[in-house]
């Protein structure tokens, strides 16, 4: 059995890889968020023969999309590198020359290259996360270890020409390589999790998403779905899950807003619900599903049942993006009818149940305006 003092020290190991995450991963999100949202679109469009596929538009509106996530390791590596205190424009360009198109050809024609006697690794780091941080955090760490030990007055070129010279062939040689083979190793994990454990495996996911939400860990999923993209294609693991949870989130909040009879509690229910179903569900869990305690479970289980769901129909989505109402084009392939369903099922559950077994209906934190008794004269009641 633990003892207190070895929960605390785990704790304190957790919340600082949360931070770290959130640290590398955030400052990017934008750029994955809209071009995720941006191919989904041009998916919509095609599908909807609003926009063909072999036109200019199209092809143009593909390659700005891609854009975002083909140069994703290079703004990973700035932020990596930015938060562990190297130079981020050094990291990045240390990123950057993988992209180069000499290199890059000679990738894609399956060449071969070479670094003194050795043989270098031919990979392709379009779309690669785990290179990414690696290489940032190993700038950074080779960078502060020079800039420790040489000169000031050699430093300004000195440091950045030896931490090139260094880190150039460690990250065509092993950095990048060991990145590639664990960005390939959290896929065949995903592969396995779905293919061989199945749709409970979703289920599981999806019912401890508003967990994993409250505890700040739902960015440890990021590489996992970009990986999977960039290997499969599609990712039905993680979005399909996160598609569950949240709209489970906003419908057990939903619930709460038409349930209770204090008129502030309705009010932010209702607001957090709305946002919840627009993929941002943090107000929701911290702002009223938490407080009230019950429907915060009857929402994980409605999102439980929509995993489930969502598992045994094999809903995935072929872009990146939050699930919610507004991203659901990110899940336009042949299960988008499934996709869409999904939705209805963890709502309805997730309502349902919020609604027959109630919560207690006290005055939720920061709801109370002074308005008098008639605000919560039944604030105790049972719901």
């Amino acid at each position: 059995m633990k003892t207190k003092s070895e929960k605390n020290r785990f704790k304190t190991v957790l919340d600082k890889a949360v931070d770290t995450m959130s640290a590398i991963f955030v400052p990017v999100l934008p750029v994955i968020t809209a071009a995720g949202i941006l191919k989904a679109l041009i998916l919509l469009l095609a599908a909807l023969n609003l926009l063909s596929e072999d036109s200019s538009t199209y092809y143009v509106l593909s390659f700005v999309s891609d854009a975002g996530f083909y140069f994703l390791p290079i703004l990973l590596t700035y932020s990596t590198a930015k938060h562990f205190g190297g130079n981020p424009y050094l990291a990045a360009f240390l990123c950057a020359f993988l992209f180069h198109p000499d290199f890059t050809s000679v990738v894609d024609q399956g060449g071969s290259l070479s670094l003194l006697f050795l043989s270098i690794p031919m990979k392709s780091y379009h779309s690669a996360v785990i290179p990414a941080v690696i290489i940032g955090w190993s700038e950074s760490v080779l960078e502060k270890f020079f800039r420790k030990h040489i000169p000031d007055i050699i430093s300004f070129f000195a440091v950045p020409l030896l931490t090139t010279l260094i880190m150039a062939p460690l990250i065509l040689l092993a950095l990048g390589p060991v990145g590639i083979i664990a960005g390939d190793a959290l896929c065949t994990f995903m592969d396995f999790m779905h293919n061989k454990i199945g749709w409970p495996a979703i289920a599981l996911l999806a019912g401890l998403c508003p967990l994993i939400v409250s505890a700040g860990a739902s960015l440890c999923f990021l590489p996992l779905s970009l990986a999977a993209l960039e290997s499969l294609g599609f990712d039905s693991f993680t979005r399909p899950s996160f598609l569950a949870a949240n709209v489970a989130i906003g419908a057990a909040a939903l619930a709460v807003s038409l349930k209770s009879k204090i008129r502030n509690n309705k009010s932010l229910a209702l607001q957090t619900s709305i946002i919840a179903y627009m993929g941002v569900t943090e107000p929701s869990l911290y702002g009223v599903l938490i407080p009230l305690k019950r429907p915060l479970l009857t929402a994980m289980a409605g999102a439980a049942a929509g995993g489930a769901f969502a598992g045994l129909t094999g809903v995935k989505a072929v872009a990146y993006a939050s699930p919610s109402l507004i991203t659901l084009p990110v899940f336009l392939s042949d299960t988008f009818v499934y996709a869409v369903l999904t939705v209805v099922v963890s709502s309805a559950v997730s309502f349902l149940l919020t609604w027959f077994f109630g919560f207690e209906d006290l005055p939720l934190h920061g709801t109370h305006d002074g308005t008098g008794p008639s605000d919560t004269s039944d604030a105790a009641e049972e719901r």
